[in-house]
């Protein structure tokens, strides 16, 4: 997966994206989060090798946020739809504005 450029992305282009497998880990974020990847993997009975990758790909996307850690591991959760389109949002204000660009 490329990352997401927000340039050019509509909120309903992301929203088509959780689906699958996105989908089910961002579920199972919301039921048992937040936590570490290995704790999902655990508890969701997800493999943790579909885990990782799809949690990395919900924080690109917005739906998940890196929310601390401890050594290596990070502890993520999930954010609502509503919050997922203010970040949105805000990284595409950010993106279109040439001044923010200069200033990130």
């Amino acid at each position: 997966m490329k990352p997401i450029d927000f340039r050019t992305a509509t909120w309903e282009s992301i929203q088509k994206r959780l689906a699958g497998l996105r989908l089910e880990v961002h579920q199972a974020l919301e039921l048992y989060g937040p936590c570490t990847t290995r704790q999902l993997a655990a508890a969701s009975g997800i493999d943790i090798l579909s885990v990782r990758p799809r949690v990395t790909e919900l924080v690109e996307m917005g739906y998940a946020e890196c929310t601390g850690g401890k050594g290596n591991e990070g502890t993520y959760a999930a954010r609502s739809e509503y919050c997922a389109r203010m970040y949105f949002q805000q990284r595409q204000g950010r993106e279109q504005d040439p001044q923010m660009q200069l200033s990130i």
